[in-house]
């Protein structure tokens, strides 16, 4: 389940974070509804910023449109060619792209449809759950199983292998989207170091190494959505990770420290 979401104006569109403070407010909130919240174990929190477009006279933030605007800035400032598309969210980003197409191709001449909304992302076809890959590791013998990258999402490392081979892949980020790797209750705890192996054993095909670079920047990363919700069960599972990357991977305390305060 996801819980949320709070409103907050952003002066820094770079540098921003979730506190505490949002964290507690939104499980005070669902509590009244659901009791229970209270009890369970929250893995992260995360935040974005998404431009909104204000109309006049709206002053509540809750009140402006969740809406997107196409602005003709030839029409609004006298810059013929500039067109500008804001406002809406990730659900609506690819009618956005259609409207904004639409609109250039009307501008030009071109009559021709637009397709956007018939196309499937690359690799929509590849839709999985966590029973579906129960089901392949029970009914596999162990030799064919391989190895098991993530133990929290079922990851194997022949889907890794997968991607991989295809060529696509900049930054570790690519991966961990794509695989559901690092998205489990241990927040890649337990398995980003597995990654940066494989990386590194590939590292003549894929160009593509684990490095202590990548694992600190994961690691500073990961401790920004894991803070605000540090508590119960979840404490005592990140004490086990600190010690993990401190003792074993020999990463210094002032090497690991977020900006934003504590220690990972």
């Amino acid at each position: 389940s996801i819980l949320g979401t709070t409103s907050l104006r952003v002066e820094d569109l770079e540098h921003f974070e979730v506190t505490p403070e949002e964290v507690s407010f939104l499980v005070g909130e669902l509590s009244k509804m659901i009791p229970a919240i209270k009890g369970e174990r929250f893995t992260r929190a995360y935040a974005g910023v998404r431009p909104l477009v204000q109309a006049a006279g709206v002053r509540d933030d809750r009140e402006i449109s969740r809406g997107f605007a196409l602005i003709d800035h030839g029409r609004c400032d006298g810059l013929t060619g500039l067109i500008t598309i804001t406002g809406g969210k990730l659900m609506t980003y690819r009618l956005m792209a259609e409207r904004t197409a639409d609109f250039i191709c009307a501008r030009l001449g071109l009559h021709v449809p637009c397709i956007t909304h018939a196309q499937p992302l690359p690799g929509a076809g590849r839709g999985h759950t966590l029973k579906d890959r129960l089901l392949r590791l029970r009914h596999q013998i162990p030799a064919a199983r391989g190895e098991l990258l993530c133990d929290c999402e079922l990851v194997p490392r022949e889907a890794v292998d997968a991607i991989l081979r295809e060529g696509k892949v900049r930054e570790l980020q690519d991966i961990l989207h794509r695989t559901r790797l690092a998205k489990g209750t241990c927040q890649g705890g337990f398995c980003v170091y597995r990654l940066l192996g494989v990386l590194n054993e590939m590292k003549k095909e894929t160009g593509l190494g684990g490095s202590n670079r990548a694992l600190k920047d994961f690691l500073e990363e990961r401790w920004k959505g894991i803070r605000p919700v540090l508590w119960g069960t979840s404490m005592k599972e990140e004490e086990l990770i600190e010690s993990i990357y401190k003792g074993l991977f020999n990463l210094a305390p002032e090497e690991t420290n977020p900006p934003n305060g504590g220690e990972p």
